[in-house]
C-alpha cells in the first residue's frame, strides 16, 4: 500500500497528509472495510486493491467499492497492477476511479482530474499462465455462453468440444479462480454471468493470431461484395462463414459497410480466387479472409440471407479488431445477443 501513497503523492502533487488502514471508515460488517483509507492533498481516497487485471477481478473490486458507505467528497479508486482497456472501460461505466500500479490512472472528482495512459506494464509474470480464452481452449466458453441457460457436466463438455478430459479440467479451473463458472449442488457448470464471462473472452481474445489475408475484390458496395464471394464459395464446395462488419449487418442491419470478412475452413484455391478477382493488397483492402487458430470457430454457424455467418458472440469478438464503425456495430449486436 506504500506504493499506492507514493504514486497517489506523485500525481496529486501533495504530501500524504493522513494514512488509515480501514478504520477510519465505519461499516456495517465487521472486517468489510477497503484496503486503505487516504487523504493526499486535501482528497480522500477510499482504495480497493486487485492483483489481477482480469476484467472478473476489475468487477469485482468495483461492486466491493460500491458496497462501503462513504462521504459524497470521497472518491472510490480501484488499484490494480496494471488495468486493461476492458477493466478501465468497466470503471468509467460505473464511474469509479483506477490507478494501476504500472503509472497509469483515471481519476475524475470536484477540484480533481488524474489521466495518465501509455506506461507499460510493469507486472507481466514470466512462465506459461494458463488463458482460458486461447484458441483451443476457448471451445469451452464458446460451448457454455452459446447456450447460456444450461448445466454441463464436465464429462460432457470434454466430449462436446473434443477435448481431453484433463485439458477440461484446468480449463475449468482457471474459469472457476475468475468467478466466470459456477457449480450447482449437482456440481453442474452453468455461467452466473454470462456478460461479464463474454467481456472476459474478448479481454482474452487475440483476433491477430488467424491467418488473416487481406486484398481487394471489385464492387459497388460491400453487400454486393459480401453476396458475390458467398455464393462462389458454396457453388465451389468452400466452407466458409461471414463474420465481421458484414456478418454484423446481417444480423442487425446496422450501416452500410466496405470491409467484408470471411472465415474459411481451408483455403480456396489459386483459381478461384482468380475467378472472384481477390487481388492480395494490404494498402486498399476491402475483403479479409481469415483461417482460424482452432475450426471450433465454425460451431453455431448460421445461414442469414443465404449466407452463412458465426454465431453472433463470435462476430461481436471479431469486430473488436476491424475498422470503420465496428465499434458502433458491436454496440448494437450487442443488444440482441441472448446472454440472460
Amino acid at each position: 500500500m506504500k506504493q499506492v501513497v507514493e504514486l497517489l503523492t506523485k500525481l496529486v502533487a501533495d504530501n500524504a497528509k493522513k494514512l488509515s488502514i480501514g478504520s477510519e471508515l465505519r461499516l456495517p460488517e465487521k472486517g468489510n472495510a477497503p484496503a486503505l483509507v487516504v487523504a493526499v492533498g486535501g482528497f480522500r481516497f477510499i482504495v480497493e486493491y486487485k492483483s489481477s487485471s482480469l476484467v472478473a477481478a476489475t468487477v469485482s473490486g468495483i461492486e466491493q467499492l460500491k458496497r462501503y458507505p462513504i462521504k459524497p467528497s470521497d472518491i472510490r479508486l480501484l488499484v490494480t497492477p496494471f488495468m486493461g482497456e476492458t477493466g478501465a472501460h468497466k470503471c468509467t461505466e460505473a464511474g469509479v476511479s483506477w490507478l494501476d500500479l504500472s503509472g497509469n490512472a483515471d481519476v475524475t472528482a470536484p477540484g480533481l482530474r488524474i489521466y495518465v495512459r501509455g506506461e507499460k506494464n510493469k507486472f507481466i509474470a514470466s512462465g506459461r499462465n494458463e488463458n482460458p480464452f486461447a484458441p483451443k481452449s476457448s471451445r469451452i466458453a464458446r460451448h457454455l455462453l452459446y447456450q447460456p441457460n444450461r448445466t454441463w457436466r464436465q464429462r460432457e463438455l470434454a466430449e462436446k468440444t473434443g477435448l481431453g478430459e484433463g485439458f477440461v479440467s484446468r480449463i475449468v479451473k482457471s474459469l472457476e479462480v475468475q468467478q466466470l463458472v459456477t457449480r450447482d449442488a449437482d456440481g453442474k457448470l452453468f455461467v452466473s454471468n454470462p456478460t461479464l464471462m463474454l467481456e472476459a473472452w474478448q479481454q482474452g481474445y487475440e483476433f491477430m493470431k488467424h491467418e488473416i489475408v487481406r486484398g481487394h475484390v471489385a464492387g459497388r458496395s460491400g453487400e454486393e461484395i459480401q453476396t458475390k464471394i458467398s455464393q462462389s464459395f458454396r457453388t465451389h464446395s468452400v466452407e466458409h462463414a461471414a463474420t465481421g462488419l458484414g456478418a454484423a449487418w446481417l444480423y442487425s442491419r446496422f450501416a452500410t459497410f466496405r470491409t467484408v470478412s470471411f472465415h474459411l475452413r481451408d483455403w480456396p484455391d489459386t483459381e478461384l480466387l482468380e475467378q472472384i478477382g481477390f487481388r492480395e493488397d494490404s494498402a486498399g483492402a476491402n475483403i479479409w479472409l481469415i483461417l482460424p487458430k482452432d475450426s471450433d470457430l465454425f460451431h453455431g454457424v448460421q445461414s442469414v440471407a443465404d449466407i452463412p455467418c458465426v454465431h453472433p458472440i463470435q462476430v461481436w469478438l471479431d469486430l473488436k479488431s476491424h475498422p470503420e464503425r465496428s465499434e458502433e456495430a458491436a454496440a448494437e449486436l450487442w443488444t440482441s445477443l441472448e446472454l440472460q
